[in-house]
């Protein structure tokens, strides 16, 4: 049986993706991720629960919350520092929020590598959606990553990439025997660029940073941190 990594933020992208996967007949772990700046965390256990009462405990593993604001952290804080003039010169125009967003879903993905590689699980699940209008949710930018997975013979899989009608998404979770009200966190960054989509000049800048800087560094802290246990709560 084919074991999976989701990753459960607890709303219906994450909620229908999981659902999708266990009807796929694989071993589903979920995992959600603390980055210090997310509101009822907790909350999001109470939909992981839901589903696992359905399918039961051998088919889905709810590996908890995990924190990752030391990775996040290592990821931001000499960027921060740096004056927007040499961010625009080095990297091309973007903005901050997606950079925060950036640099989140990558402190992510390297601790659901690092989790998988820990416990012989194949492919990581991310319910990211293009329409939500992340320049991380872009074609362009989910390329990257499955490049990134690759590179440590894992995958990553976006069940609902192109999937644009929320009704419709809503309404498969109904179908699935699920009321669709769901208990997601609330991050106080994350925001979408704007209402008329992402502009080629934010992506291009984004590929960039991602390109010039992040990848390494990325790469880097996959290493730095292989041995680390993730814990949930900070002594």
């Amino acid at each position: 049986m084919k074991e999976v990594l989701v990753l459960f933020s607890g709303g219906k992208d994450s909620f229908l993706s999981t659902l999708i996967a266990l009807e796929k007949e694989c071993k589903v772990h979920t995992v959600t991720f603390q980055n210090g700046l997310e509101l009822k965390l907790k909350n999001v256990l109470i939909g992981a629960k839901r589903i696992q009462k359905k399918y039961g405990k051998d088919r889905i593993n709810i590996i908890g919350i995990k924190n990752i604001e030391a990775i996040w952290r290592e990821l931001i804080c000499e960027f921060y520092n740096w004056d927007i003039q040499s961010i625009l010169n080095r990297f091309g125009k973007m903005t901050i929020s997606q950079y925060n967003c950036l640099s989140c879903r990558l402190a992510m993905y390297i601790a659901s590598i690092i989790i998988c590689k820990t416990n012989h699980i194949e492919c990581v699940i991310d319910g990211a959606r293009k329409s939500q209008l992340f320049a991380i949710e872009q074609p362009k930018m989910i390329q990257k990553f499955k490049q990134l997975f690759q590179e440590n013979n894992l995958t990553i899989e976006y069940p609902l990439l192109y999937k644009d009608n929320d009704f419709q998404i809503k309404n498969e979770i109904l179908a699935r025997g699920f009321i669709p009200k769901m208990n997601e966190a609330q991050c106080l960054l994350g925001m979408p660029i704007a209402k008329d989509g992402v502009s080629q000049e934010i992506l291009e800048g984004m590929i960039n940073v991602y390109d010039k800087y992040l990848y390494a560094k990325t790469k880097q802290l996959i290493n730095q941190y292989k041995n680390i246990t993730f814990e949930g709560e900070y002594l």
